[in-house]
């Protein structure tokens, strides 16, 4: 059964077409918070060093980075369709005001390099392209750091994998690793939407 949170199975039932449509999503649509990002990209390294993804990692990195600045484009675009309206949807189960609260800090801190370094946060690699939309960001601006991003983020992960991926204990303790980035990549996260979430409710 295809099971889309993890990572495994996402790339035995669909190989590399799924697995871009996967990153598409968590860049350029709201669902996109409920995927696998950075253990998915940590798997399809380790998948092509093994050979069950059989095409050469330069190109599963092509297509994930390319997958992804698709993504940061639809993401753009829909914020900047929907405007600030996005700032008064209510809280359903996909979307949380907190989510949005957070992306902006990171831009009020981090300015444009939020599109770079938000690739590596879940929750903020979904919402900052949308954010960009929103406060109409120059097009042409967002365009070159969203491509930096969309390059960064696949080198990276997908590289780790790869290179991890023919050592024994790597494949023996696969589970745990992904459990382990999942721990750290989304435990600021985490703390960051309780902090905000607190101080909603205080104010």
């Amino acid at each position: 059964m295809l099971d889309l949170f993890n990572p495994k199975t996402i790339i035995y039932f669909g190989g590399i077409g799924l697995l871009a449509l996967v990153v598409f999503a968590e860049t350029g649509l709201l669902i996109g918070i409920l995927f696998p990002g950075d253990s998915l990209l940590f798997t399809a390294g380790l998948l092509t060093a093994v050979r069950v993804i059989h095409l050469p990692v330069q190109l599963v990195i092509g297509i994930i980075g390319l997958a992804a600045f698709l993504g940061d484009q639809s993401g753009y675009w829909i914020g900047w369709r929907t405007g600030k309206a996005l700032f008064d949807r209510p809280k359903s189960l996909i979307f949380r005001p907190e989510y949005v609260q957070l992306t902006k800090k990171f831009y009020q801190k981090y300015g444009a390099a939020v599109l770079i370094l938000g690739k590596f946060l879940p929750v903020v690699r979904t919402f900052a392209p949308l954010l960009a939309g929103v406060i109409q960001m120059p097009y042409r601006k967002f365009i070159s750091v969203s491509a930096v991003g969309s390059v960064a983020w696949p080198v990276t992960l997908v590289s780790v994998g790869y290179f991890l991926g023919n050592i024994p204990w790597v494949q023996q303790y696969y589970g745990w690793i992904v459990l382990g980035m999942i721990v750290v990549t989304t435990g600021p996260i985490v703390w960051r939407i309780l902090k905000e979430s607190r101080k909603r409710v205080f104010v």
